[in-house]
């Protein structure tokens, strides 16, 4: 069997294993369900079928009956999950239907503690995803989304008919009597994909008949170009976390690249930490080099808080994370410590403007502070700083702190609580 051979190819043992299939009762998913199963007459594994109900159409339940028929005839177990009405937003229903299907996947994986999750994409689904991601961004990285073996939330995404047409899986389930439920909707033109699906493919496959593997070809020598890339990349170092809500990096350690490899470098970076595809114009986010170093942030971030009132021992939010401000040694990451002879104090960012004590008691600019802890004006806001009953900061997120002879003074550490 076709499917056999992917198993081999990618080194996939399946013995003992359990292998979670989402079914949406259409041709694709119907056909790869009925391959898997019979792969288990020569292979030791347990199959588990999962269907999503998202009620976009009157006729819905059909699938979930047609699923339920063939599961029962065939003893396999069905996980069935339903998206609920008042759970759909009026728009933006695609990426909507997506991150709620998987996140009903992903919950069965878990429950049944599986070890690979399939999905029916097949060679047809990769040349639109191709076309489809080239029209609307020209990013390699989105064009070669759909990978043969890739991850989701720790479970390995398995997609084993890449090489397979979707004539081909039609014909399987013509020879091998297995009924599907057609969707509708998909005849219809009112999306890209199906405009590229009716009028543009096949075009293109008239002009060359081993369109198919071509474009298999491409998504398998990106992964591997991107691969080499990805090692330069890691050669040059991860950007250090700052501030919670930024990120940055010697500005020596790019030397080496030039604008265009600095631009990959950085969206490399945001895809593996927000999970976000961008462009090389890093849309959405704000890059800039100051005092040697290169710092990256959201554009969107959470700035200037209101003042809050704390005690030692107790537990406060700032910048939406959670610190404690103790008299006692604690093993947490450490923000900063400061001595004083108060037992209250005030939580806030430091105003525009502030001036910080100095160890011989005159004042400095707390710009100045800012500039020699090669902290940007953009960011800032975002230190922690405590202030004293008379309003006076004593302490200023890696930038400051009372450095004045207190009599009787305590000893005060402030910490970041880890996150369970």
């Amino acid at each position: 069997m076709k499917i056999e051979l992917f198993f081999k190819q990618h080194q996939i043992k399946l013995n003992n294993k359990k292998l979670v299939i989402a079914a949406s009762g259409g041709p694709d998913s119907m056909a790869l369900l009925d391959m898997l199963n019979e792969l288990r007459k020569s292979h030791n594994f347990s199959l588990i079928v999962a269907h999503f109900d998202h009620q976009l159409r009157v006729d819905s339940q059909k699938e979930t009956e047609l699923l339920t028929e063939y599961c029962h005839s065939h003893n396999l177990p069905l996980a069935k999950g339903v998206w609920l009405k008042k759970e759909q937003p009026r728009t933006g229903i695609e990426a909507a239907a997506r991150h709620f299907r998987y996140a009903f996947l992903s919950q069965v994986v878990a429950q049944y503690q599986a070890d690979y999750l399939l999905t029916a994409h097949h060679g047809d689904d990769l040349l639109e995803n191709i076309l489809l991601k080239f029209i609307r961004s020209g990013n390699p990285q989105e064009m070669n989304s759909l990978q043969a073996v890739g991850k989701m939330h720790g479970t390995a995404l398995l997609r084993p008919l890449l090489s397979t047409s979707k004539e081909e899986l039609l014909e399987y389930d013509q020879q091998h009597h297995i009924a599907f439920i057609e969707d509708e909707t998909n005849a219809k033109d009112d999306t890209l994909r199906n405009r590229l699906r009716h009028h543009v493919v096949p075009l293109l496959k008239k002009e060359n008949s081993h369109l198919l593997e071509n474009a298999l070809r491409y998504s398998d020598d990106e992964k591997v170009l991107t691969a080499l890339a990805d090692e330069k990349v890691a050669e040059i170092g991860r950007p250090e976390r700052f501030l919670d809500q930024a990120y940055r990096i010697k500005g020596e350690a790019l030397l080496q690249l030039d604008q265009r490899q600095r631009a990959y470098f950085w969206q490399n970076f945001i895809w593996q930490t927000w999970h976000k595809r961008c462009s090389h114009y890093l849309t959405g986010y704000n890059l800039r080099l100051y005092q040697k170093y290169y710092y990256l942030w959201p554009q969107k971030l959470l700035l200037r808080q209101e003042p809050k009132v704390v005690r030692a021992e107790e537990e406060f939010t700032f910048r939406d994370h959670e610190f404690m401000l103790s008299v006692v040694e604690q093993p947490l990451p450490l923000i900063g410590d400061f001595w004083s002879d108060e037992h209250e104090f005030k939580i806030a960012s430091l105003p525009a403007g502030s001036k910080l004590q100095l160890q011989n008691g005159q004042h400095a600019k707390a710009k100045k502070m800012f500039a020699q802890a090669a902290i940007p004006n953009e960011l800032r806001s975002l230190c922690l700083a405590v202030f004293n009953q008379k309003n006076q900061a004593i302490f200023v997120e890696k930038c400051y702190r009372d450095q004045r002879w207190i009599e009787n003074a305590q000893h005060y550490y402030v910490y970041r609580l880890k996150k369970e």
